[in-house]
């Protein structure tokens, strides 16, 4: 049991070194047990919060969600796109795999919500019901997931180019809703 110790202190050192949070010769700030990380939120430099007035802050932080949002709503399309292009794979499984896609991407949003909705504005200085803390939380994550789609499926597809719109002649296709009159 003795012989088992030093093989855990051992991977827990190396995953330590893997997420950079100790490497030789750099010591990690030193930070009181369950004291939140200091100014977490004030890392988010989108808005300038110190240039601007309240309210212009508040509709730049709206704006930068709504932006976020998008965005993300991109990168999901992207990787839809993606699965959807994938020949080697037989249409039953593009169509499970944009099926889980869909569910992850749905489980993540009730997370981001809970999270941001409930958690987030505790952490910040003024406590629950901030608006900012919940926007930062939301526009963080929005931002992380984007990112993290993008990783995954890669840069979005080049666009299908467009044909003509409205009917077009055919032929042998009739393209009026009425047969014509029979002379």
């Amino acid at each position: 049991m003795a012989a088992a110790r030093p093989g855990l202190l051992a991977r827990r050192a190396l995953l330590l070194a893997l997420l950079g949070l100790a490497s030789p010769g750099h010591a990690a700030p030193e930070q009181k047990p369950g004291a939140l990380t200091p100014d977490y939120w004030t890392g988010l430099s989108i808005c300038p919060r110190d240039q601007v007035a309240p309210r212009d802050y508040n509709r730049c932080l709206y704006d930068a969600q709504r932006t976020s949002e998008a965005a993300l709503e991109a990168e999901v399309g992207n990787a839809i796109a993606v699965i959807e292009s994938r020949a080697d794979l037989v249409a039953v499984q593009r169509s499970r795999w944009k099926n889980l896609l869909d569910e992850a991407q749905s489980r993540f949003l009730i997370f981001r919500n809970f999270d941001c909705q409930s958690v987030a504005p505790f952490e910040g200085k003024r406590g629950i019901g901030n608006f900012e803390q919940r926007t930062l939380c939301l526009i963080e994550a929005n931002t992380r997931r984007a990112r993290e789609l993008r990783a995954r499926y890669g840069d979005p597809l080049p666009a299908a180019p467009e044909g003509p719109k409205g009917p077009q002649a055919r032929p042998g296709a009739w393209v009026f809703p009425m047969s014509p009159p029979v002379d």
